[in-house]
C-alpha cells in the first residue's frame, strides 16, 4: 500500500494570532465571591468558571461590566 501526503504551504493560511488575554474578577452575590475569568476574542466576550462558561458579543458596555453581567447570570441560575 502506499500512502502520498501532500503539503502546500500558503501564507495566507499560515495566520498565527496570539491567544486572548484571559482577566480574572469576582462578583459578590448574597455575602458569597464567585470568581471567574473572561476574555474576548473578536467581537464575543466569554466568561469561564470551574463549573462552566458563558458567552455574548461585546456591544457598547465595557468588557469587564458585561462580564460580571454575565457571571451574576451563571450565579442566579445555579450554574456557579
Amino acid at each position: 500500500m502506499t500512502c502520498l501526503i501532500f503539503i502546500i504551504h500558503n501564507k495566507s493560511m499560515d495566520i498565527r494570532t496570539d491567544p486572548p488575554l484571559r482577566h480574572k474578577f469576582t462578583v459578590e452575590v448574597d455575602g458569597k465571591t464567585h470568581k471567574g475569568t473572561y476574555w474576548v476574542a473578536g467581537k464575543i466576550l466569554t466568561v469561564s468558571t470551574g463549573l462552566g462558561g458563558k458567552s455574548k458579543q461585546v456591544g457598547t458596555m465595557e468588557p469587564e461590566a458585561l462580564a460580571k453581567q454575565l457571571l451574576l447570570e451563571m450565579v442566579k441560575a445555579g450554574k456557579v
